[in-house]
């Protein structure tokens, strides 16, 4: 009788990660497009100067954005996955926090901590690379006054890896330090983004 256990290099686990990357690709489109609806939009800045005043910014909220930690995102599905929850949180009135982009720099972190996450995934005073996430933002108005705050360098999000913190991520994520049947890093992450309320 064959091992019905499925072994590393078994056409199953191919399998599967091949459905697993189209569905992947399909909720990314799907996020994507909602959330171009909702005028979401979102830069990133390194060798930022002045991390402390932004922060200060947002305390008073003088600064209608989520300013998030660079090295903290993989990528921007992360990013996509965490802003979704937010908007849906709020659409159900059930948002954790007082504003949306409270409520998406909460729904990046495993933790239901709201204090703990915001710390830790919000901009910290020493920042030198940061994600500035906005929501409703129709004709860039306000990503064009929040960026003429910002003494940092626009760079486009494709170097968003380059800066990752892939330790720190993992520690933060509990994630295990091989993927999972062909499940990627990110993938995990999202993972938990969604069943934050539930597991």
């Amino acid at each position: 009788m064959s091992d019905p256990k499925i072994q590393l290099g078994d056409p199953r686990i191919l399998n599967f990660s091949l459905v697993f990357l189209i569905l992947r690709a399909h909720v990314f489109l799907s996020l994507w497009v909602f959330l171009l609806r909702l005028k979401f939009v979102f830069f990133k800045f390194t060798n930022v100067e002045n991390a402390s005043e932004l922060r200060e910014f947002v305390r008073k909220g003088e600064i209608d954005a989520a300013l998030i930690r660079a090295e903290l995102l993989l990528e921007p599905f992360v990013l996509l996955a965490a802003a979704n929850r937010a908007v849906h949180q709020a659409a159900h009135n059930r948002m954790i926090t007082r504003s949306l982009s409270a409520e998406l720099i909460y729904s990046l972190s495993p933790n239901r901590n709201i204090s703990d996450s915001l710390n830790t995934f919000g901009i910290a005073e020493n920042s030198q690379s940061l994600v500035v996430a906005i929501f409703d933002d129709v004709k860039g108005k306000k990503m064009i006054s929040i960026a003429k705050r910002i003494k940092g360098t626009p760079v486009s999000f494709e170097l968003l890896r380059e800066i990752s913190d892939l330790g720190l991520i993992k520690q933060i994520y509990q994630l295990p330090e091989l993927d999972v049947n062909g499940i990627s890093m990110s993938d995990l992450i999202v993972s938990r983004i969604v069943t934050k309320e539930i597991v």
